[in-house]
Formats: C-alpha cells, structure tokens, sequence
C-alpha cells in the first residue's frame, strides 16, 4: 500500500528548517574559532607591530606596558582580561601607526639638519673669523692719532 504523500505546509517547513540548521551549523564554526583563537598568536602579532613601530623611532612605552601587563596575565591564565589589555594595546599601536609617517619625516629633518649645522660650523669660521678679527683690529685702533717724528737726518 502506498504512503500517503506529505502536504506541501509540511515539506515546505521541514525544508525550511534543514537550510536553518545547515546556515547556523556553517557559521559556528567560524565564530568558534574567532572566540578561541590562540591568544599567544594575537600577543606575537601585537609584539611585531610593536618591534616594527620602535625600529622607526617612534615611543611605543604605554604599548609595551600594555603588552608587558596582557603577558603577564596570560601566564597567570587569566585570558579574557588579557584579551581587553591586548585590545587597547593594539588600538594605540593602530594610532600610532596612522602618524607614523609624519613622526618619521620630523625625526629625520631634525637628524640631517643638526648634522649640516654642524657641517656649517668649520665653513662659517673660514669665512667669518677674518673679517671679526680685522673689524675688532680696525675699531680697537681707529682713535689712534699719528705722530711724525722729526728724522735724524
């Protein structure tokens, strides 16, 4: 004896319910693994950026407090307080690395200016100290009168 077919409201959200559960099942796993990914690969990730930072000459001391404060409370185990100090670490490194380039380019004006100051120095000497020397001479002696002397002829 045949089964008798099921109604349309039936299948319609048995189907339903397979593609539900198939679009939930698909994104657990994604969710799961952004909530327990490795929390040391997050800290190496931050301490690079942070290296990177520091090697332009830029301060990064609050970002290495952070990070020092984040390790030592993954040691401790403690990984959602770790997680947050990581989170406000890698949000200065983020500003920090907005204003990177122009912390640079000062850096380097101020560099290369004071070393062709100094370059200057023995030029302006060269030039400079002769004519001091003979305008000191010429204003130290310019009330000077001069006297002939009678020659012994």
């Amino acid at each position: 004896m045949p089964r008798p077919l099921p109604s349309p409201t039936k299948t319609a959200l048995a189907a339903g319910l397979v593609l539900a559960l198939l679009s939930v099942a698909s994104v657990l796993p994604r969710v799961a693994y952004t909530e327990v990914s490795d929390p040391y690969a997050k800290f190496y990730e931050l301490y690079v950026r942070t290296v990177k930072l520091a090697s332009q000459g830029i301060n990064v001391d609050e970002v290495v407090e952070y990070l020092s404060k984040s390790l030592e409370l993954l040691e401790a185990g403690h990984y959602g307080e770790a997680l947050e100090e990581m989170v406000r670490a890698e949000d200065m490194i983020t500003r920090l690395e907005l204003s990177a380039g122009s912390v640079v380019l000062r850096n380097a004006l101020v560099r290369y200016g004071a070393a062709t100051a100094l370059a200057l120095v023995p030029v302006a000497i060269y030039l400079l100290l002769p004519r001091v020397y003979v305008y000191a001479w010429y204003r130290a002696r310019r009330r000077w009168v001069v006297v002939r002397e009678p020659t012994r002829r």
